[in-house]
């Protein structure tokens, strides 16, 4: 699972909206707990420097080097990275699985449809590499519902107002 703050959501759901009808990208560091939780710390947009922008990405390598020397001795590092798919879905694309590598980084991918950001999705690269599998993904203040207890009956009863008519 991964876990981000409503801004680091909304900031890349901007970007996205921004850079459409190309795609965006950029890197997600933070770190991940005993259980496997990823937890997203920053947001790092990056250009796209990808020669088809409307179906590629390519984050900047000078971003990913600037990002690790910085968090380098300390508890973060770059956990993910995420990018846009402009009026395609949220889920990972054959150029997606061709290009990734990195089998402990999440994958976030933002569907955008018209311009308007509308699904993401996370991911990661599954069996060494030959696929994807979605992993949850929620905001941090992501609370249970409340639940009840169970009605009693088959069936929903009528409010007693409708009963007495």
């Amino acid at each position: 699972m991964i876990v981000l703050g409503r801004a680091h959501l909304r900031q890349i759901a901007d970007q996205a909206e921004a850079a459409y009808p190309d795609e965006c990208c950029g890197l997600l560091t933070g770190r991940g707990d005993p259980a496997g939780t990823l937890r997203v710390g920053e947001v790092c947009p990056s250009p796209n420097l990808a020669p088809s922008g409307r179906d590629r990405f390519e984050v900047d390598p000078a971003l990913r080097l600037d990002l690790q020397r910085r968090l380098r001795g300390g508890p973060d590092r770059v956990i993910g990275l995420y990018h846009s798919h402009p009026d395609h879905s949220a889920q990972p694309s054959q150029t997606d699985l061709d290009m990734a590598w990195e089998t402990d980084l999440a994958w976030l991918i933002v569907c955008v449809e018209a311009g308007q950001a509308v699904h993401v999705t996370a991911h990661r690269l599954v069996d060494e590499g030959a696929g994807f599998a979605e992993i949850g993904l929620r905001t941090d203040d992501w609370r249970a519902a409340p639940r009840r207890a169970p009605m009693a009956g088959a069936g929903v009863a009528a409010p007693p107002s409708a009963a007495r008519r």
